[in-house]
Formats: C-alpha cells, structure tokens, sequence
C-alpha cells in the first residue's frame, strides 16, 4: 500500500554510473562522516534547531522546484525536449534501453521524492525529541544521517539542472 514511490528510488539507483555514486553518494556519505564526528567529539547541538528550520525552507522550494521541472518535461514541446525522448543512453532498467528523457524524469522524479521524505522526517523528528528520551549519540547519528541526506540532494539538483541546462541549449 503506498510503496509505489520506491520504484522511482530503485530505478534511480539503477541508472547510476561510478561518477554519480562518487559525487552524490559518496561524497555526502563522507561529510556525514565528518559532522557526527565533530559534533560527537568536539561539537554542540545548539544551532541544529536552526538547521532543521533553514532545511525546511530550503527544501519546499526544491520540491516546487523540481516538480516544475518534471511539468515542463512532461508537457513542453519544444524540438530539444522532443529530441531526447528519441536519443538513446547507455543506461537500461531491465531490458528497456532508457532515453534521455527517462533518466532526466527518473532523476527529477527521485529528487522530489527524497525531499518529500526529508521533510517529513525534519517535521516529525522535533515532535519525537520533545515526547521520548532520545540518547545524545543516537541524536547526533540522526543529524548526521540527515545532513548527508540534504547534500545529497543539493548535489542531486546540480546535476539535474545541469543536465537540464544542456537539454535547452541542445549540447
């Protein structure tokens, strides 16, 4: 019931090459890293209030965002958008040789996805924190978690946009 929305997580997971794993997954995995170990050993959770309040903000505007984009996507008409649901990637899901159409909507689609989740998570997590006695380190693991979560799909957007950027100007 409901789970339909982890097709888009798979196939995301599916079209990945070895650059994309580096730069989006990696990479945010590391700088999760870095921040429980400051904040566990050298840090205070004073200004992660802040943070949760910054990252809601932040994250409306890229769920707006972005479904705008899966809009134009779906619905524009120009000769370039026309194209790439002709041009073939190396990518496959299964059998199906994907276009790059699919992997620009399987990204987007991934993107809002993620930031929906993040979102519900940064609404219920305070309500969680104030109502049951949560351990300092498993509070700092889930601020970790979180952050990583965050730039992933900051990164996620640089590659969406730009990737969006060169459908438009057709290169």
């Amino acid at each position: 019931m409901y789970t339909e929305f982890l097709y888009s997580i798979f196939d995301y997971y599916k079209t990945l090459n070895k650059q994309s794993i580096i730069f989006e997954i990696i990479f945010p995995l590391l700088l999760g890293g870095l921040i429980f170990y400051l904040l566990y050993f050298r840090g205070d959770l004073t200004h992660v209030s802040d943070f949760r309040d910054n990252v809601l903000t932040l994250l409306g505007v890229l769920v707006g965002f972005s479904i705008t984009i899966i809009t134009i996507l779906t619905t524009g008409t120009s000769n370039n958008l026309n194209e790439i649901k002709q041009r073939p990637t190396s990518k496959k899901l299964g059998t199906k040789l994907l276009s790059l159409f699919d992997v620009l909507l399987i990204n987007f689609t991934y993107s809002v996805v993620l930031e929906i989740l993040l979102i519900i998570v940064h609404l219920i997590y305070p309500f969680i924190l104030s109502n049951y006695e949560v351990n300092q380190c498993v509070k700092i693991v889930v601020f970790s978690i979180t952050f990583a979560t965050v730039i992933h799909v900051l990164l996620l957007t640089i590659r969406n946009m730009t990737d969006f950027y060169l459908v438009l100007i057709k290169k």
